[in-house]
């Protein structure tokens, strides 16, 4: 049996090449895994990321919304002391009148009542508001 080298290194050359090409393509393969899945979990980070700035968003929303209606619940009870402050001293006033005109005794207990009422302001703590002389 005769030997011809000339096809038995182009057969062993066609061998290793094909060898190496699907050694190559299986690498490839791989590589394309290994990027599809970093580019899923970057995807998925970013929606993430994204996910978490609206949640933080609608928080600070819902707290500024919190706030806003704390501010007007506030606004709405001072203004009411105020008006029973304001009340308070004019009944004072007017029974301090009433008293300087007609110094009777009904008359200086109604002032010093009055006058009384006037001199405690209500706070924001308070619950009930001084108009009837309920101290």
């Amino acid at each position: 049996m005769e030997l011809n080298y000339l096809k038995l290194y182009f057969s062993l050359t066609l061998a290793g090449l094909t060898i190496w090409g699907v050694d190559e393509a299986v690498d490839l393969y791989k590589i394309k895994l290994v990027a599809d899945a970093a580019s899923s979990a970057m995807k998925q980070s970013r929606l993430d990321a994204k996910s978490a700035a609206i949640k933080a968003q609608t928080q600070a929303l819902k707290e500024k919304n919190r706030n806003q209606v704390i501010s007007r619940q506030n606004s709405q009870i001072e203004a009411v002391i105020r008006n029973a402050q304001r009340t308070n001293n004019e009944i004072c006033s007017f029974w301090r009148g009433e008293y300087n005109s007609s110094r009777t005794e009904t008359n200086k207990v109604m002032m010093d009542g009055a006058c009384k009422r006037a001199s405690n302001p209500p706070d924001m703590s308070t619950t009930t508001l001084n108009l009837k002389g309920n101290n």
